[in-house]
């Protein structure tokens, strides 16, 4: 692919991430479009926190996209775009400043599971879930369900059960 077409598909892939000011935006790559949908319909499962399996990007910077992309190829060619409401998370940090807890653990749309190593496993909900972009034929899926403000309703439940394992 030579440079232009890199560009080229760079910048289709920024407007599916958006421009939108006050909106936290990560990437998850996935191998395949069943996970991908999956994913979309159900939400994303990640360990600890977000950032466990998402990289954090500002969705304006192509050099910052471009980087993110290639250092995660590896992990398939599907990338998840999840967006969540700068004014939530401020509010999520809020509940939380005194803890220990990351604000995408009381997201989760269940309670933490624990895997074998007895890390836990959260579930964010799918309404933060955009859509997937396909990065070789440069498709994208929307998600119908998706709403950057959405307020799940265990987070106060999330919260002090993570409270009383801190």
């Amino acid at each position: 692919m030579d440079i232009k077409d890199r560009d080229k598909n760079l910048i289709s892939f920024q407007e599916f991430v958006g421009l939108e000011i006050n909106m936290s935006k990560f990437i998850h790559q996935t191998p395949t479009k069943e996970l991908a949908e999956r994913i979309i319909n159900e939400g994303l499962e990640f360990e600890n926190h977000l950032m466990h399996t998402t990289d954090q990007i500002s969705g304006f910077d192509l050099v910052e996209l471009n980087y993110f992309l290639m250092i995660r190829r590896n992990y398939g060619q599907f990338t998840i775009v999840i967006v969540i409401a700068d004014e939530l998370i401020e509010e999520l940090i809020q509940i939380i400043k005194d803890s220990n807890i990351h604000f995408s653990e009381i997201l989760s749309k269940t309670p933490p599971r624990y895997n074998t190593d007895n890390t836990p496993v959260y579930l964010l909900p799918e309404q933060f879930i955009k859509g997937c972009f396909n990065q070789k034929t440069l498709e994208k899926t929307f998600n119908p369900k998706f709403n950057p403000h959405y307020r799940p309703p265990l987070i106060t439940e999330n919260f002090e059960l993570l409270s009383k394992d801190n």
